[in-house]
């Protein structure tokens, strides 16, 4: 084990930021964490080990006892509920032969309830060591235990039981043509940064999390901060139950989120960005690495970017399970290793963020639309909408909806 989290810390450069992602690898190895493996980090990242065991028992999905080499969550929302979630849950647990909460004698196989997995539309849904679960019924849930008790490798399921739909019902200008990658940089550096924030202002963008604040306006208090090392981070912990609007957007339209960011970073002067995204979108997180990794050959991330001698890179943080860290101040202590516990404000994060440091924090959508912005200006967004909301906003509906 000693060798294990050695190599982990190892491949982390012995950041303590970069705890969250330390606990996962070790817990997909060992299906918890160990007391050792805790003592072996406290002394190679130089921190307490209390302090690694509160961050432990802060988020969800992160066991200081052991569970199931098959962990099985099921989403209790209301959506799931309304499709027949709580009988589901009984006959699964009746199959498996254990109670909610429990692991097997065998230590095979744990069950428990989950909050909402961003599967509202294609519930009664859940996670089976950590990778989405859809359209559960009692056929399917009849096949899963069926693989457990044969202990055939989650890779090695039906890729059926893992399949997501975006499902949009209506696409409108915002959905139906996207820009190419690449674009909205190459608007932004023709037109001249000033000039594009200007666009944004014009645009009445405001926040697409919830908070509504005018994304011009907290780009631009972020630009004139005294310090020059500034951080872009998407906040894609959608935890609201009934919402996965940001599931679909990075699913299908990531490149457009990347280039919002980078053009965040291009306007305010960042060499680095986050995408914090929630524990529950594993499914996401190898298919965003290779979109980024294509940006990266396109010139569209890393040094020089376009020639324009922009410097910046994207870096996925993943999440553990805390409805708390959708709150930006309470995700950036996230970001740092820390509970996602939110800070007293003021400061606000464009002037004391990530370590402390200038940071721009804006939802999937906001950063979608600002790339949009940069290629057709400002004039066009705020034309659409109502006098005092300006632009289109997308909306996440599911449950018992007339269509």
């Amino acid at each position: 084990m000693k060798e294990f989290v050695q190599n982990l810390v190892e491949k982390y450069d012995f950041q303590s930021v970069r705890l969250l992602p330390l606990l996962r690898d070790i817990q997909t190895q060992y299906h918890f964490i160990p007391q050792d493996a805790i003592e072996h980090l406290a002394d190679l990242l130089h921190i307490e080990r209390t302090q690694i065991i509160s961050v432990i028992e802060f988020y969800s999905f992160f066991h200081l006892q052991a569970r199931g080499q098959y962990d099985i969550l099921i989403s209790d929302s209301i959506t799931d509920h309304m499709l027949g979630k709580p009988a589901l849950m009984a006959y699964f647990c009746e199959k498996l032969g254990i109670e909610i909460g429990e692991v097997r004698a065998d230590g095979l196989v744990s069950i428990d309830n989950t909050s909402c997995s961003g599967m509202c539309d294609q519930g009664p849904a859940g996670l089976v060591n950590g990778y989405v679960l859809t359209n559960l019924n009692r056929p399917r849930i009849d096949a899963i235990v069926e693989l457990v008790n044969q202990q055939v490798p989650v890779n090695e399921w039906p890729a059926v039981f893992f399949s997501t739909t975006d499902n949009i019902y209506k696409r409108n200008i915002l959905l139906e043509s996207t820009i190419t990658p690449g674009d909205a940089l190459r608007s932004a550096f023709a037109r001249g940064l000033k000039e594009t924030l200007h666009e944004v202002d014009v645009s009445g963008l405001r926040g697409r999390g919830g908070a509504g604040f005018s994304t011009a306006m907290k780009w631009r208090f972020c630009s004139e901060e005294a310090e020059t090392e500034r951080y872009v981070v998407c906040n894609a912990d959608e935890g609201e139950p009934g919402t996965f609007k940001d599931r679909v957007l990075l699913n299908s339209y990531a490149h457009q989120v990347f280039e919002g960011m980078t053009l965040c970073a291009a306007v305010i002067g960042a060499q680095q960005g986050f995408l914090y995204l929630r524990g529950e979108y594993l499914h996401l997180f190898e298919p965003l690495q290779q979109i980024l990794q294509a940006r990266r050959e396109q010139a569209l991330l890393g040094n020089n970017i376009l020639e324009s001698g922009l410097d910046f890179d994207i870096e996925i943080r993943l999440g553990a399970g805390a409805y708390i860290c959708g709150e930006e101040s309470a995700l950036i202590e996230s970001l740092e290793g820390k509970r996602g516990i939110p800070r007293n404000r003021p400061p606000y994060p464009v002037t004391q963020g990530y370590l402390q440091k200038p940071t721009v924090v804006n939802n999937v959508e906001t950063f979608f639309v600002a790339a949009k912005i940069a290629v057709v200006g400002g004039q066009a967004f705020a034309d659409l909408g109502t006098k005092k909301s300006k632009g289109t906003k997308l909306l996440s509906i599911s449950g018992d909806c007339l269509r």
